[in-house]
């Protein structure tokens, strides 16, 4: 009786949630289609180290009760898609941790006509790792985690033809960490803007973006500029003039990086129908902070399910690459990035505190180099996905240097209409302050394999089952451990 009174509660609050977005979006608009989804599941967990711990583990079953709600709005001026969960979590070896959790993830639009300006906004709340140095794969069964709220809202108004096209938009972002360590508050607008395939004796492009984001006693701004203009010829080579500017101010910037606005002619060559070879050189208007550089940037579109983009330039702190390379066929599909940049107020600062490393407030840029790849091979029953990423991170005031890789390996099989068995190993890295080994460095590696098997039992009953080993090796020999899981979970839909 006190379940059914639990999960009734959590529904009623998942509910009132979705209430409160809808009277956002329900404004004067054309009739749309309102689906609308609850459900409830139960997940049960034994784990034969819960506390993860190196030495003397704890044995215990968790039970986690969930009331969720799902639900979907759609018309011709606005959309809204809501996905909330109510977990309550009990522990057989210690009821004193017994909590309940919240997830969210949401976001509406309103266009105010039919291709006019539209009112955005989303929200999430997530349960993430609290201090990744204790332990990155932190989760609700395990514990180590906090509740993250993120809130954003705002204008955007895009408008093209055959012509020309622009994309422009105003959004406030919210953040706030259960522990209150980096909520911070800010607004980003950008404006991007290119020729249309009409263009005859013009072509343009510009990407500008303007960030500010602050806390109680800091903040910081960063702002790029990047514009380029050409004329078109009857012959393969187009000149043009590209302009690049950008800034980083307030009182997390440092002062040590010094930033100049550049300019200078460059030529567009079509070397086929399929490729556009962009060269320029860069005149810089302070020499004593850089020196003139040169910029390249390939497009190369050889069919509707292939393109490839890379460049090469120069920025405040060096050379700076970009490359994005999207692949796909009947059955296989491949997707490739990298990209470059700056962020503030994140949760990646640390300092040594009783042979570990302790979560501190983060007053600085950072800049982060990503690439990420994603695979999916898919056969008439069977399915292969490889999932590659890393981020190296570096502190522009501190110096410091963090290095993250991720890989997985995924293979599954179905077994019938209603079933399918899953493998899965992904492997983790990290190293935190990698250059300094003297200072407060720390590197983990985390290794799960898993096998799942899911079944649905019935038109809106299904279930799965896993078995999942962890294993944590760790430079600092308190964090490391070993663990087995055996889930299950069963959820029924309305």
């Amino acid at each position: 009786m006190g379940t059914m009174v639990m999960v009734m509660v959590m529904e009623l609050k998942i509910k009132k949630l979705f209430i409160v977005c809808c009277s956002i979006f329900t404004l004067p608009s054309v009739s749309g289609e309102l689906r609308f989804e609850p459900s409830i599941s139960t997940t049960g967990t034994y784990s034969n180290n819960v506390d993860r711990v190196v030495a003397d583990p704890t044995a215990s079953f968790v039970n986690q009760l969930m009331a969720g709600l799902s639900a979907n709005y759609q018309s011709n001026l606005t959309t809204l898609a809501f996905l909330g969960t109510q977990s309550y979590v009990l522990y057989s070896h210690n009821s004193k941790l017994n909590n309940d959790f919240r997830s969210l993830n949401t976001h509406g639009s309103y266009s105010f006509w039919r291709n006019g300006p539209t009112l955005i906004a989303s929200a999430s709340i997530a349960n993430i790792s609290g201090n990744n140095t204790n332990n990155s794969l932190a989760d609700l069964v395990s514990g180590g985690t906090i509740e993250r709220i993120n809130q954003s809202g705002g204008f955007q108004y895009n408008v093209g033809n055959t012509s020309y096209s622009v994309q422009s938009s105003v959004v406030y972002n919210r953040v706030r960490y259960g522990d209150d360590l980096n909520n911070s508050d800010g607004f980003t607008a950008s404006l991007n803007s290119k020729n249309g395939n009409n263009a005859r004796t013009v072509y343009w492009q510009l990407t500008s973006r303007y960030t500010k984001r602050k806390q109680v006693t800091s903040d910081g701004a960063n702002y790029t500029v990047n514009a380029l203009m050409g004329a078109i010829t009857p012959f393969n080579f187009n000149p043009f003039i590209r302009f690049y500017d950008e800034k980083i101010t307030g009182s997390i910037a440092n002062k040590n990086r010094q930033t100049t606005p550049s300019w200078g002619p460059g030529v567009r060559w079509l070397a086929s129908p399929h490729i556009l070879i962009d060269l320029s050189y860069n005149f810089v208007a302070d020499e004593a902070v850089s020196e003139d550089y040169v910029t390249a940037n390939v497009n190369w579109t050889p069919s509707p399910r292939t393109s490839l983009v890379t460049g090469y330039s120069q920025r405040f702190f060096g050379d700076s690459y970009n490359f994005a390379f999207n692949h796909s066929t009947r059955r296989l599909t491949n997707n490739m990035s990298y990209d470059e940049s700056l962020t503030s107020f994140d949760r990646n600062n640390f300092q040594e505190v009783d042979a570990g490393l302790e979560l501190i407030e983060s007053r600085e840029f950072s800049l982060n180099k990503r690439f990420s790849w994603q695979s999916v091979l898919q056969l008439s029953r069977t399915s292969f996905g490889i999932d590659l990423s890393a981020n190296e991170r570096k502190g522009l005031e501190t110096n410091v240097v963090d290095y993250n890789l991720d890989a997985g390996l995924t293979i599954t099989r179905n077994i019938s209409p209603n079933s399918n068995l899953s493998l899965s190993t992904t492997f983790r890295f990290s190293e935190f302050d990698k250059d300094n080994p003297e200072g407060s460095r720390q590197t983990d590696y985390y290794r799960t394999h898993m096998i799942t098997y899911a079944k649905s039992l019935a038109l809106s009953l299904s279930t799965n089952f896993n078995l999942q080993h962890v294993n944590r090796n760790s430079t600092n020999d308190k964090n490391s451990y070993n663990e087995m899981r055996a889930v299950i979970n069963i959820k029924k839909d309305f």
